[in-house]
């Protein structure tokens, strides 16, 4: 039986309210087990949460697709934030730009695409984007908005090589829907055919975009496995091979899997908790990494018995109050479920209120790619507030770095080791460190990188012993 993962579709149209059930049923059937449903209207979120109390497959994204931006009288960043509180949201979108056919002002579609993408920022959600004859428009704001630090997927791609490359360089994944069957479509195909496997996301855009052999009729979850098996013949890959990959590449992205089975009562968020002596902060669900040894996507994030899952990123405020008096700790970690200097203004902000009451010692735990996310060397900001930082070096090399760690953005090793060589002139203890017990990894390899060539600590970990 085949896995597959429909990232893109749209159930809570009038399109399938006669046969709900039997759709869902036949992509069941189908080896159907994910489904994003997607809004377009913030008033289509009430019926869309229905959608996933009812069919426990059913995911969903909250946006306002750039056809109703003129329409929509509040899509202010509080406002879309406010209607991304349920566990089974995953994404914030669909949001972008059309030029094609211009419902609303392009101004207007700016303004929205703008917001949607603070608020990904902020809830630490990925975006799924709509960009339709405006790759320009759509690289500029994404650019500028800093938007690959949430990342995101350009959804029912058919844009050009170069619009395809950018993305994939932005740390994007790129979805292909039913269009990648039909007989015309040989330049998209060609692109198809050479984004990298860990990119790769189909989907069904139902009730459009039907694909061959059912073109031009009503579009559904099922037919997703068509889309599957023309992009199996041009990677030269079996179906199930290529099912396995997308289905792999949706729940990393949108942080699913395991979670699909686990109860939608709110979780109980624990932004601060105590290991030894040291008191660690939890201030993003974001990750810029897949790590195959990390918890979080294989079970619950449970750290000396602390589930540190979120649903939300917590203000500096809500930190800070978490922490109550933290005065006889020896230490302050920032490490929690994500990556912590994904939220570095917020990281800074806690790390200042907390150097203002007395010496205390403050340490971040990071991926290193700091620099790699905000396009500039962050390191200079944490004079004076952070006291050390460790970073995962994690392999000797950068085939292996990318096998155990799967990192979104291209580059990501080479940036990590930049990183720990600007960190340390501005902070005053650096370690670098990596897992005993990784398949592949070089330990003694790893810590000559560390001691000859970066001129910093090393410390070694060891598999599924956390904190």
């Amino acid at each position: 039986m085949i896995r597959l993962a429909d990232s893109h579709a749209h159930l809570n149209f009038p399109d399938f309210q006669p046969d709900l059930d039997l759709v869902m049923q036949r992509a069941s059937a189908a080896g159907v087990e994910y489904i994003n449903s997607i809004a377009t209207r913030l008033t289509d979120v009430a019926a869309l949460l229905e959608l996933v109390q009812a069919y426990p497959q059913v995911f969903t994204a909250v946006g306002i697709h750039p056809h109703y931006a003129a329409e929509s009288q509040d899509a202010s960043v509080a406002t879309i934030m406010a209607h991304c509180h349920h566990p089974r949201t995953v994404a914030v979108g669909e949001t972008g730009f059309d030029f094609h056919y211009e419902f609303s002002p392009r101004e207007q579609q700016e303004v929205v695409f703008r917001n949607h993408i603070r608020a990904a920022r902020e809830l630490g959600l990925p975006l799924i984007i709509h960009s339709r004859e405006a790759e320009e428009a759509t690289q500029q704001v994404v650019a500028q908005e800093r938007a690959s630090m949430c990342g995101g997927v350009l959804h029912c791609f058919t844009g050009t090589e170069s619009m395809a490359r950018w993305a994939i360089e932005q740390g994007f994944y790129l979805s292909f829907s039913g269009v990648l069957t039909f007989r015309k479509a040989l330049e998209l195909q060609k692109i198809a055919q050479w984004v990298p496997l860990d990119r790769l996301l189909i989907e069904t855009d139902a009730p459009y975009l039907a694909p061959v052999p059912h073109r031009g009729k009503r579009n559904e979850p099922a037919l997703v496995r068509h889309v599957a098996e023309t992009l199996a013949t041009l990677l030269d890959r079996s179906l199930e091979e290529v099912a396995h990959i997308t289905t792999e590449n949706y729940c990393r992205l949108f942080r699913v899997g395991s979670v699909a089975q686990q109860p939608l009562e709110a979780a109980q968020e624990k932004l601060a908790y105590v290991i030894g002596n040291g008191l660690y902060l939890n201030i993003t669900k974001a990750c810029t990494l897949h790590c195959q040894f990390c918890p979080k996507w294989t079970s619950k994030p449970v750290v000396h018995g602390y589930d540190l899952t979120l649903r939300r990123h917590p203000s500096a405020s809500e930190v800070l109050a978490a922490m109550g008096d933290f005065s006889s700790y020896q230490e302050i970690v920032f490490c929690g479920f994500g990556e912590p200097t994904l939220r570095l203004e917020t990281l800074l902000e806690v790390a200042s209120e907390i150097k203002k009451k007395g010496p205390f010692r403050i340490r971040i735990n990071t991926d290193g790619l700091a620099n790699r996310v905000y396009g500039m060397d962050v390191t200079p900001r944490m004079r004076g507030l952070i006291d050390a930082v460790s970073v995962s070096l994690s392999a000797q090399d950068e085939a292996t770095y990318n096998r155990i760690c799967q990192p979104a953005l291209s580059g990501s090793y080479a940036s990590m080791l930049a990183f720990v060589r600007a960190v340390k002139e501005h902070v005053p203890e650096v370690t670098v460190t990596a897992i005993q017990g990784v398949q592949g990894v070089d330990i003694e390899a790893c810590r000559r990188i560390a001691t000859d060539e970066l001129g910093v600590r090393f410390r070694v970990r060891y598999l599924d012993r956390l904190g």
